[in-house]
Protein backbone atom coordinates (compact mmCIF):
# COMPACT_ATOMS: atom_id res chain seq x y z
CA UNK A 1 0.00 0.00 0.00
CA UNK A 2 1.41 3.42 -0.98
CA UNK A 3 1.53 6.59 1.09
CA UNK A 4 -1.48 8.89 0.83
CA UNK A 5 -1.52 12.54 1.83
CA UNK A 6 -3.95 14.50 3.93
CA UNK A 7 -3.76 17.94 5.46
CA UNK A 8 -3.69 18.29 9.23
CA UNK A 9 -6.33 20.44 10.93
CA UNK A 10 -6.27 22.14 14.31
CA UNK A 11 -7.88 19.01 15.73
CA UNK A 12 -4.73 17.09 14.68
CA UNK A 13 -2.37 19.39 16.59
CA UNK A 14 -1.77 16.92 19.42
CA UNK A 15 -0.99 14.05 17.05
CA UNK A 16 1.23 16.31 14.93
CA UNK A 17 3.26 17.45 17.93
CA UNK A 18 3.58 13.85 19.16
CA UNK A 19 5.19 12.90 15.83
CA UNK A 20 7.55 15.87 16.14
CA UNK A 21 8.50 14.98 19.71
CA UNK A 22 9.25 11.34 18.89
CA UNK A 23 11.20 11.81 15.66
CA UNK A 24 14.94 12.58 15.48
CA UNK A 25 14.08 15.04 12.69
CA UNK A 26 11.56 17.03 14.75
CA UNK A 27 12.48 20.52 15.92
CA UNK A 28 10.75 23.24 17.90
CA UNK A 29 10.09 25.01 14.59
CA UNK A 30 7.99 22.05 13.44
CA UNK A 31 5.53 22.23 16.33
CA UNK A 32 1.95 23.12 15.44
CA UNK A 33 1.70 26.51 17.17
CA UNK A 34 4.98 27.71 15.70
CA UNK A 35 3.84 26.80 12.19
CA UNK A 36 0.50 28.58 12.60
CA UNK A 37 2.20 31.72 13.93
CA UNK A 38 4.61 31.59 10.98
CA UNK A 39 1.72 31.31 8.54
CA UNK A 40 0.02 34.34 10.06
CA UNK A 41 3.06 36.60 9.89
CA UNK A 42 4.79 35.62 6.63
CA UNK A 43 2.00 35.97 4.06
CA UNK A 44 2.44 32.34 3.03
CA UNK A 45 -0.26 29.67 3.07
CA UNK A 46 0.59 26.65 5.19
CA UNK A 47 -0.06 23.17 3.85
CA UNK A 48 0.57 20.89 6.85
CA UNK A 49 1.00 17.62 4.97
CA UNK A 50 0.65 14.27 6.73
CA UNK A 51 1.68 11.04 5.00
CA UNK A 52 -0.50 8.05 5.87
CA UNK A 53 0.21 4.38 5.12
CA UNK A 54 -1.90 1.50 6.44
CA UNK A 55 -3.80 4.05 8.57
CA UNK A 56 -0.53 5.05 10.29
CA UNK A 57 1.36 8.35 9.90
CA UNK A 58 4.76 7.90 8.24
CA UNK A 59 5.69 11.56 8.33
CA UNK A 60 4.67 15.20 8.30
CA UNK A 61 5.88 17.98 6.02
CA UNK A 62 5.04 21.69 6.57
CA UNK A 63 4.90 23.40 3.17
CA UNK A 64 4.36 27.13 2.65
CA UNK A 65 2.96 28.40 -0.65
CA UNK A 66 3.27 31.88 -2.16
CA UNK A 67 2.10 33.11 -5.55
CA UNK A 68 3.59 36.24 -7.12
CA UNK A 69 2.62 36.77 -10.75
CA UNK A 70 3.75 33.70 -12.71
CA UNK A 71 5.83 32.46 -9.76
CA UNK A 72 4.25 29.61 -7.81
CA UNK A 73 6.66 29.08 -4.96
CA UNK A 74 6.83 26.50 -2.19
CA UNK A 75 9.08 26.92 0.83
CA UNK A 76 9.93 25.02 3.97
CA UNK A 77 10.62 27.30 5.81
CA UNK A 78 9.14 30.44 4.19
CA UNK A 79 10.95 33.76 3.72
CA UNK A 80 10.70 36.31 6.55
CA UNK A 81 10.36 33.55 9.15
CA UNK A 82 14.03 33.63 10.21
CA UNK A 83 13.89 29.84 10.50
CA UNK A 84 17.08 28.09 9.39
CA UNK A 85 15.26 24.87 8.55
CA UNK A 86 12.01 22.92 8.48
CA UNK A 87 11.46 20.17 5.92
CA UNK A 88 10.00 16.70 6.44
CA UNK A 89 9.82 14.83 9.73
CA UNK A 90 9.67 11.04 9.47
CA UNK A 91 7.53 9.18 12.00
CA UNK A 92 8.44 6.00 13.88
CA UNK A 93 11.98 6.27 12.56
CA UNK A 94 13.81 4.67 15.48
CA UNK A 95 11.47 1.68 15.55
CA UNK A 96 11.81 0.67 11.90
CA UNK A 97 14.41 -1.37 10.06
CA UNK A 98 16.39 0.40 7.36
CA UNK A 99 14.40 -1.13 4.48
CA UNK A 100 11.10 0.05 5.96
CA UNK A 101 12.52 3.48 6.74
CA UNK A 102 13.69 3.96 3.18
CA UNK A 103 10.47 2.69 1.63
CA UNK A 104 8.34 5.00 3.76
CA UNK A 105 10.62 7.98 3.13
CA UNK A 106 10.78 7.50 -0.63
CA UNK A 107 7.04 6.86 -0.98
CA UNK A 108 6.22 9.85 1.21
CA UNK A 109 8.46 12.15 -0.82
CA UNK A 110 7.05 10.79 -4.08
CA UNK A 111 3.54 11.63 -2.87
CA UNK A 112 4.64 15.12 -1.85
CA UNK A 113 6.28 15.64 -5.26
CA UNK A 114 3.04 14.65 -6.98
CA UNK A 115 1.14 17.20 -4.87
CA UNK A 116 3.65 19.96 -5.59
CA UNK A 117 3.54 19.32 -9.32
CA UNK A 118 -0.07 18.35 -9.98
CA UNK A 119 -1.94 20.37 -7.35
CA UNK A 120 0.18 23.44 -6.56
CA UNK A 121 1.87 23.60 -9.98
CA UNK A 122 5.00 24.83 -8.20
CA UNK A 123 7.77 26.20 -10.40
CA UNK A 124 10.10 27.09 -7.53
CA UNK A 125 10.74 24.91 -4.45
CA UNK A 126 13.18 25.60 -1.61
CA UNK A 127 13.47 23.21 1.34
CA UNK A 128 16.01 23.44 4.16
CA UNK A 129 16.20 20.02 5.76
CA UNK A 130 16.46 19.55 9.53
CA UNK A 131 19.94 18.65 10.81
CA UNK A 132 19.24 14.97 11.52
CA UNK A 133 17.89 14.27 8.02
CA UNK A 134 20.93 13.82 5.79
CA UNK A 135 19.57 11.28 3.29
CA UNK A 136 19.21 13.40 0.14
CA UNK A 137 18.45 10.59 -2.29
CA UNK A 138 14.67 11.10 -2.61
CA UNK A 139 15.36 14.74 -3.48
CA UNK A 140 18.29 14.22 -5.85
CA UNK A 141 16.34 11.48 -7.66
CA UNK A 142 13.56 14.05 -8.14
CA UNK A 143 15.88 16.60 -9.71
CA UNK A 144 16.68 18.90 -6.77
CA UNK A 145 19.95 20.81 -6.51
CA UNK A 146 21.62 20.42 -3.12
CA UNK A 147 23.73 22.80 -1.06
CA UNK A 148 25.46 22.06 2.27
CA UNK A 149 24.85 24.35 5.23
CA UNK A 150 26.54 24.28 8.62
CA UNK A 151 25.94 24.80 12.34
CA UNK A 152 28.40 24.73 15.22
CA UNK A 153 27.64 22.24 17.99
CA UNK A 154 29.46 22.55 21.31
CA UNK A 155 29.46 19.58 23.70
CA UNK A 156 28.52 20.94 27.13
CA UNK A 157 28.87 17.65 28.99
CA UNK A 158 32.41 18.54 30.11
CA UNK A 159 30.90 21.18 32.42
CA UNK A 160 31.31 24.96 32.84
CA UNK A 161 34.81 24.88 34.37
CA UNK A 162 36.26 22.72 31.60
CA UNK A 163 34.51 24.81 28.97
CA UNK A 164 36.23 27.93 30.30
CA UNK A 165 39.57 26.16 30.10
CA UNK A 166 39.07 25.61 26.36
CA UNK A 167 39.48 29.37 25.95
CA UNK A 168 43.01 30.65 25.59
CA UNK A 169 44.53 33.01 28.16
CA UNK A 170 43.84 36.18 26.16
CA UNK A 171 40.19 35.29 25.68
CA UNK A 172 39.71 34.68 29.41
CA UNK A 173 41.42 37.98 30.17
CA UNK A 174 39.07 39.82 27.79
CA UNK A 175 36.07 38.32 29.54
CA UNK A 176 37.40 39.47 32.90
CA UNK A 177 38.07 42.96 31.51
CA UNK A 178 34.52 43.16 30.20
CA UNK A 179 33.13 42.25 33.61
CA UNK A 180 35.38 44.81 35.31
CA UNK A 181 33.94 47.45 32.98
CA UNK A 182 30.54 46.61 34.41
CA UNK A 183 29.23 44.44 31.57
CA UNK A 184 26.77 41.75 32.60
CA UNK A 185 24.75 39.10 30.79
CA UNK A 186 21.18 38.56 31.93
CA UNK A 187 18.02 36.69 30.97
CA UNK A 188 15.44 39.17 29.71
CA UNK A 189 11.78 39.18 28.74
CA UNK A 190 9.64 40.60 25.96
CA UNK A 191 10.99 44.15 26.43
CA UNK A 192 14.56 42.92 25.97
CA UNK A 193 13.48 40.85 22.97
CA UNK A 194 12.09 43.98 21.32
CA UNK A 195 15.30 45.87 22.14
CA UNK A 196 17.35 43.19 20.38
CA UNK A 197 15.11 43.51 17.32
CA UNK A 198 15.59 47.29 17.32
CA UNK A 199 19.38 46.88 17.47
CA UNK A 200 19.28 44.35 14.63
CA UNK A 201 17.26 46.75 12.50
CA UNK A 202 19.81 49.51 13.11
CA UNK A 203 22.69 47.20 12.27
CA UNK A 204 21.07 46.00 9.03
CA UNK A 205 20.39 49.59 7.98
CA UNK A 206 24.05 50.45 8.54
CA UNK A 207 24.97 47.60 6.19
CA UNK A 208 22.38 48.75 3.62
CA UNK A 209 20.57 45.44 3.93
CA UNK A 210 16.88 44.61 4.02
CA UNK A 211 15.51 43.22 7.26
CA UNK A 212 12.14 41.89 6.14
CA UNK A 213 9.97 40.78 9.02
CA UNK A 214 6.72 41.38 10.80
CA UNK A 215 7.34 43.19 14.07
CA UNK A 216 4.51 41.13 15.59
CA UNK A 217 6.04 37.77 14.66
CA UNK A 218 8.67 37.53 17.37
CA UNK A 219 6.43 38.78 20.21
CA UNK A 220 3.84 36.19 19.15
CA UNK A 221 6.51 33.47 19.26
CA UNK A 222 7.59 34.74 22.69
CA UNK A 223 4.05 34.58 24.06
CA UNK A 224 3.56 31.02 22.80
CA UNK A 225 7.03 29.68 23.69
CA UNK A 226 8.20 31.74 26.66
CA UNK A 227 9.14 28.53 28.52
CA UNK A 228 11.54 27.62 25.70
CA UNK A 229 12.90 31.03 24.74
CA UNK A 230 15.93 32.48 26.48
CA UNK A 231 16.42 36.17 25.78
CA UNK A 232 20.11 36.75 26.49
CA UNK A 233 21.25 40.38 26.77
CA UNK A 234 24.59 42.03 27.49
CA UNK A 235 24.22 45.24 29.50
CA UNK A 236 26.25 48.00 31.01
CA UNK A 237 24.72 50.50 33.43
CA UNK A 238 21.30 49.05 32.62
CA UNK A 239 21.62 49.67 28.85
CA UNK A 240 21.25 46.74 26.48
CA UNK A 241 24.35 46.68 24.26
CA UNK A 242 23.56 43.52 22.34
CA UNK A 243 21.66 40.29 22.78
CA UNK A 244 20.48 37.06 21.24
CA UNK A 245 17.16 35.26 21.01
CA UNK A 246 17.92 31.69 22.05
CA UNK A 247 15.76 28.73 22.95
CA UNK A 248 16.08 25.37 24.64
CA UNK A 249 14.54 22.22 23.21
CA UNK A 250 15.19 18.62 24.17
CA UNK A 251 18.86 18.50 25.26
CA UNK A 252 20.03 21.54 23.30
CA UNK A 253 20.44 25.26 23.79
CA UNK A 254 20.05 26.97 20.41
CA UNK A 255 21.52 30.37 19.61
CA UNK A 256 18.90 31.45 17.08
CA UNK A 257 19.18 35.11 15.99
CA UNK A 258 20.74 38.32 17.28
CA UNK A 259 24.24 39.34 18.27
CA UNK A 260 24.19 42.77 16.55
CA UNK A 261 27.22 44.95 17.08
CA UNK A 262 26.59 47.81 19.55
CA UNK A 263 25.71 51.21 18.11
CA UNK A 264 29.03 52.52 19.44
CA UNK A 265 32.21 50.36 19.36
CA UNK A 266 33.13 48.93 22.76
CA UNK A 267 36.24 47.02 23.83
CA UNK A 268 36.25 44.24 24.93
CA UNK A 269 33.40 43.06 22.73
CA UNK A 270 30.12 42.61 24.63
CA UNK A 271 29.23 39.93 22.08
CA UNK A 272 32.18 37.81 23.22
CA UNK A 273 30.90 38.06 26.79
CA UNK A 274 27.34 37.37 25.63
CA UNK A 275 28.30 34.16 23.83
CA UNK A 276 30.60 32.92 26.59
CA UNK A 277 28.06 33.52 29.33
CA UNK A 278 25.32 31.93 27.21
CA UNK A 279 27.40 28.78 26.73
CA UNK A 280 28.12 28.55 30.45
CA UNK A 281 24.47 29.22 31.31
CA UNK A 282 23.37 26.41 28.99
CA UNK A 283 25.82 24.01 30.65
CA UNK A 284 24.63 25.02 34.12
CA UNK A 285 21.03 24.42 32.99
CA UNK A 286 21.90 20.81 32.18
CA UNK A 287 21.79 21.15 28.38
CA UNK A 288 23.97 18.66 26.51
CA UNK A 289 24.67 20.81 23.47
CA UNK A 290 25.00 24.48 22.54
CA UNK A 291 24.04 24.93 18.89
CA UNK A 292 25.07 28.08 17.02
CA UNK A 293 22.65 28.12 14.14
CA UNK A 294 23.69 29.08 10.58
CA UNK A 295 26.74 31.25 11.41
CA UNK A 296 29.16 28.48 10.38
CA UNK A 297 27.88 28.81 6.79
CA UNK A 298 28.90 32.47 6.62
CA UNK A 299 32.53 33.21 5.73
CA UNK A 300 32.37 36.56 7.56
CA UNK A 301 30.65 35.29 10.71
CA UNK A 302 31.97 31.81 11.32
CA UNK A 303 34.99 32.75 13.43
CA UNK A 304 33.09 35.48 15.23
CA UNK A 305 30.84 33.08 17.07
CA UNK A 306 31.55 30.07 19.19
CA UNK A 307 34.64 28.50 17.61
CA UNK A 308 36.61 29.45 20.69
CA UNK A 309 34.82 26.69 22.63
CA UNK A 310 36.07 24.03 20.21
CA UNK A 311 32.71 23.02 18.69
CA UNK A 312 32.10 20.37 16.08
CA UNK A 313 30.83 21.27 12.63
CA UNK A 314 27.39 19.86 11.89
CA UNK A 315 26.21 19.63 8.29
CA UNK A 316 22.67 19.94 6.97
CA UNK A 317 21.29 20.56 3.49
CA UNK A 318 19.28 22.96 1.40
CA UNK A 319 17.51 21.44 -1.62
CA UNK A 320 16.04 23.51 -4.44
CA UNK A 321 14.19 22.97 -7.69
CA UNK A 322 13.29 25.71 -10.15
CA UNK A 323 12.26 26.12 -13.75
CA UNK A 324 14.68 28.02 -15.97
CA UNK A 325 12.60 31.21 -15.78
CA UNK A 326 12.11 31.13 -12.00
CA UNK A 327 15.81 30.36 -11.55
CA UNK A 328 16.67 33.53 -13.47
CA UNK A 329 14.11 35.47 -11.42
CA UNK A 330 15.73 34.31 -8.17
CA UNK A 331 19.21 35.30 -9.37
CA UNK A 332 17.96 38.73 -10.48
CA UNK A 333 16.27 39.30 -7.12
CA UNK A 334 19.29 38.29 -5.04
CA UNK A 335 22.01 39.89 -7.17
CA UNK A 336 20.33 43.07 -8.39
CA UNK A 337 16.95 43.99 -6.92
CA UNK A 338 17.59 43.21 -3.25
CA UNK A 339 20.93 45.13 -2.97
CA UNK A 340 19.43 48.15 -4.75
CA UNK A 341 16.35 48.12 -2.53
CA UNK A 342 18.58 47.95 0.54
CA UNK A 343 20.52 51.05 -0.59
CA UNK A 344 17.28 52.95 -1.30
CA UNK A 345 15.85 52.16 2.13
CA UNK A 346 19.12 53.20 3.76
CA UNK A 347 19.08 56.57 1.96
CA UNK A 348 15.41 57.17 2.81
CA UNK A 349 16.06 56.61 6.53
CA UNK A 350 18.98 59.07 6.60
Amino acid sequence: MTVELRFAQNSDAEEWDAIIAQSPHGTLFHTWNWLKITEKHTHAKLYPVMGIKDNTPVGVFPLFFQKKGPLRMVFSPPPESFLPYLGPVLAGFALLKQEKRENNYIEFQDAVEHFLKQELHANYISISLPPALCDLRPFTWSGYRTEPLYDYVTDLSIGPDSLLQTLDKKQRQNLNRAKKRGMTVEIGGKRELEKILDLMEIRYAQQEKILAWSKHYFPAIYDAYKDNLKIMVAKVDGEVLTGSIDFQYRDGHYSWIGGPKPKNPITPSPNDLLISESVLYAAEQGCRYYITMSAASDKRLHAYYVTKFNPELNIRYLVKKASFVTGLSEKGYLDIYKPILGKIRHLVKK
